[in-house]
């Protein structure tokens, strides 16, 4: 039977993975998520997709790494790419294990919101891929609060951008699984920054940030902040970390 079409099927697509692993089995599901990582990239449709180590957000824990929360993200070049994807033997292989790895396994799919700004290049020196920190943050937005929560997230992605610290950063709207609707309650940020220390001592220390922590109680319900370390990238199709 084919696969129904979804609305945004000529999208790109953004999936975000979290995977959260059982005690004891932090070894096995090491290994079976990074071989996906060579693999995936290797599909023609794939035009991203990088795997992350959950760390902690404080000055005392930034580098701890928590062998037990994975996350992916991904960028696809459509959604029917994705799906296809989701049906590679390797992957197939993984769902048959997660449920004997996983405490958890949630995916999303988003819409990148597209600005006509990008991050300013800080000069000096390469950065070392060891010392970039990676910040997850996922805002559930008030019922009918939508449009003033919009507003003034948008306005965060062009004053950030600003900053010499930002690698990058990514503004998505939550789209529904099944039918591809846009869901403006749930809005998440991914965000690449040199270091954690331009991250948590310099960003978010910025007056308009600031402000915007000020006041989102009044249109949010909750914004979750985790930080993350890319897995180094650099690897061979049997999984090995260079």
């Amino acid at each position: 039977m084919p696969k129904t079409n979804h609305i945004g099927d000529d999208k790109e697509l953004v999936v975000l993975s979290l995977n959260h692993i059982k005690e004891g089995s932090e070894e096995r599901a090491r290994k079976a998520l990074v071989d996906l990582v060579p693999l995936t990239n290797r599909e023609p449709s794939c035009l991203f997709y990088q795997m992350h180590v959950n760390v902690g957000t404080e000055d005392n824990n930034y580098m701890v790494e928590n062998p037990r929360f994975y996350m992916f993200y991904e960028i696809w070049r459509s959604r029917a790419d994705w799906d296809k994807h989701m049906d590679m033997p390797y992957l197939q292989g993984w769902k048959n294990i997660a449920g004997d790895v996983c405490e958890s396994w949630e995916l999303y799919i988003w819409e990148r919101v597209k600005l006509p700004t990008c991050p300013i290049f800080r000069g000096g020196d390469l950065i070392n891929p060891k010392d970039k920190y990676t910040l997850l943050a996922m805002v559930d937005v008030k019922e009918d609060c939508e449009d003033r929560a919009w507003k003034e997230m948008l306005a965060l992605v062009p004053y950030t951008h600003t900053e010499p610290g930002c690698i990058s950063y990514e503004m998505h709207v939550n789209l529904d699984m099944d039918n591809m609707t846009a869901n403006p309650r749930k809005i998440m940020y991914y965000e690449n920054w040199y270091d954690y220390k331009v991250w948590k001592h310099e960003h978010m220390k910025a007056d308009y940030l600031v402000r915007w922590f000020d006041m989102s109680p009044k249109v949010t319900h909750k914004i979750d902040l985790t930080g993350w370390k890319v897995i180094d990238h650099e690897l061979t199709a049997s999984g090995k970390e260079k």
